[in-house]
């Protein structure tokens, strides 16, 4: 069986991925690299296929979350072990994948022994089926492919939020963490001036310690990131959930507040003089996490009812525009999006009538894009059980039985 892979068949996908507000590169490209691969995998099956590729593209490799275009032209990004599983019919075993790669590279493993492997291939044979697991050691994407990228978003006209919010900007050390606002094309940092004060009292007390510490240690790089930076009014996450509601947050700078919000604690701890558990509550109840909580896991959730489909989230394929779906299944032809409060009624802790009515315009768009496009959207009330027995009784029509 022969596949060709092209870095190029992804410029245009991501671009049109980093379009959409608060899309980070990194999380794009694994999301890309999970679909191309299903796609290739599937279309070169074909009939051979007793149940459709899972591909998993291992997210804790590549350590640096927050990379912006200008990071990546310089770093590429590289990733290990991806797994691509499938199940032929019984007579059919293949042993023989040829890959073919343009712009991406596999990196061959070292075994031990002088025994070196780009890739590994698994088989089991079942009574009705042969599974096979075909696993990429290492894979690469070389800062060119992220310089053709940044020509191809350039190309497209001036981008509606450009900057990316990054939860690890320095240091991470307690105490010290803080929140940077990155312009996805140029890497132009700047901070919110609501954290002004916070970085005084930190960039004094790494002036003072500096002379103890070895250059490059952590005083020093305080002092790097914060001795000349740029402020600007009311960009952060608190700001925009306290001047408006926290949903302008999210689609301004995407979901990663969900696992990233502990970076605030710190400065709310200064802010407010007060205990970390208080602060880590603060920010919690600024950006009503618990609407975000419940979304990640549905999506969970949905996984596991879908072990053999293609499961995005905050997904926004290329006929939706810059509008997201909480969970797609592009294989089934179906999104699941979770409904707070906001959208049944008013909430002043959103927005109250003015937002209401915003996300009322919004959600009818999204229908009838998605209607237009077959695809069926089953909603999830913020009130209602997201248990696994719950979800797979909403989608039980879709469950193969």
């Amino acid at each position: 069986m022969n596949i060709v892979l092209s870095a190029s068949d992804l410029v245009g996908p991501l671009a049109h991925d980093l379009r959409t507000p608060g899309v980070a590169p990194v999380p794009a490209v694994e999301r890309a690299l999970e679909e191309y691969l299903f796609e290739k995998f599937r279309d070169a099956l074909g009939e051979m296929l007793v149940k459709a590729p899972r591909v998993r593209v291992h997210a804790g490799y590549f350590k640096n979350r927050f990379a912006n275009l200008v990071d990546l032209a310089k770093s590429g990004y590289e990733t290990w072990y991806v797994e691509v599983h499938f199940a032929c019919q019984n007579l059919v075993l293949l042993q023989d994948i040829q890959i073919r790669t343009e712009g991406i590279s596999f990196v061959p493993l070292s075994y031990g022994g002088g025994i070196n492997r780009a890739v590994d291939l698994k088989t089991r044979h079942l009574k009705k089926q042969i599974n096979h697991a075909y696993r990429i050691n290492h894979l690469r994407l070389p800062g060119d492919f992220f310089q053709a990228l940044s020509r191809e978003l350039l190309s497209g006209g001036e981008l509606s939020q450009p900057r990316l919010s990054n939860f690890h900007p320095g240091p991470d050390i307690r105490g010290f963490r803080t929140v940077s606002f990155d312009h996805l094309l140029t890497g132009d940092r700047k901070f919110c001036r609501c954290s002004m004060a916070f970085h005084s009292s930190i960039l004094a007390d790494a002036n003072t310690r500096a002379p103890s510490f070895a250059p490059n240690s952590w005083p020093h790089a305080v002092i790097e990131m914060l001795d000349h930076a740029d402020y600007e009014d009311a960009i952060c996450h608190l700001c925009l959930a306290r001047n408006g509601n926290s949903e302008d947050a999210v689609r301004r700078y995407g979901a990663a507040i969900i696992d990233g919000h502990e970076a605030y604690a710190d400065q709310v701890k200064f802010d407010l003089n007060s205990d970390a558990r208080t602060a880590r509550e603060e920010v919690k109840r600024l950006m009503g996490l618990s609407r975000w909580t419940r979304e990640a896991t549905i999506y969970g959730v949905v996984s596991d009812l879908f072990p053999d489909q293609l499961v995005l989230r905050e997904a926004s394929p290329e006929w939706l525009g810059r509008l997201r779906l909480d969970v797609y299944i592009p294989g089934l032809k179906l999104a699941i999006e979770h409904q707070g409060q906001q959208h049944y009624e008013p909430v002043a802790v959103f927005g109250g009538e003015k937002a209401h009515a915003a996300v009322l315009e919004r959600d009818a768009l999204k229908r009838t894009r998605c209607e237009q496009s077959g695809i069926t959207i089953i909603y999830i009330r913020y009130d209602a059980p997201i248990t696994k027995a719950a979800i797979r009784d909403r989608l039980r029509s879709f469950l193969v039985t």
